[in-house]
């Protein structure tokens, strides 16, 4: 596992010692659910514009991670919220979910009757594993609302930063390119950064 920064290393740790993001769902006990985010927590996230990963304030620049739609189709969104640069490079290196190739993780295998609340499935998203990540920044927001449930997101445009990463490793444009176009078609072509 890398190095956490220091945002990370503050965080409270499970009996395995792996950090407890902030945003994670926990039963009346304090046993965190890592497949699941707190919708509580998620608000405050929102309202108070911090990182769901440290709790802390974000800065000028909200860092977003997901799938090449996510990123690039005009009407491409985020499930999850902004965070710090720092914070979301160590999910994308340790994060089961995003670093490994084979992550076989369900939210079926979390016992409901463990869970202080009922969870919402979100049957919008496509349901496969993104082959690449794409890490992108923004100076501001965007929310879509959907009634009472947690706004989809994304940053505004244009994008300050786009980094792409697979199976826990940063990938250069040349590498994800293949991949990008498979997702977006044979003449796409990368965003212009912001300087």
């Amino acid at each position: 596992m890398s190095d956490a920064p220091a945002r990370i290393a503050r965080l409270e740790r499970d009996k395995r010692d792996y950090p407890i993001p902030w945003n994670v769902l926990r039963a009346d006990g304090g046993e965190p659910f890592f497949t699941v985010n707190d919708d509580r927590k998620a608000f405050r996230a929102l309202r108070e514009q911090r990182c769901p990963l440290c709790g802390e304030k974000l800065g000028a620049w909200k860092y977003h991670v997901g799938g090449i739609r996510s990123a690039f189709h005009e009407h491409g969104w985020y499930f999850d919220l902004p965070g710090h640069r720092e914070c979301i490079t160590f999910a994308l290196q340790t994060c089961p979910y995003l670093a490994l190739p084979k992550y076989l993780g369900r939210i079926d295998v979390v016992n409901p009757k463990k869970l202080p609340t009922k969870v919402l499935l979100d049957e919008t998203q496509i349901p496969d594993r993104p082959e690449v990540f794409v890490m992108v920044a923004g100076s501001g927001v965007e929310l879509q609302t959907r009634g009472a449930l947690i706004p989809y997101t994304r940053p505004k445009r244009p994008f300050r930063a786009v980094e792409y990463w697979r199976h826990g490793r940063q990938l250069s444009e040349a590498e994800a390119l293949p991949y990008l176009r498979a997702a977006m078609g044979a003449e796409w072509t990368p965003p212009e950064v912001a300087a």
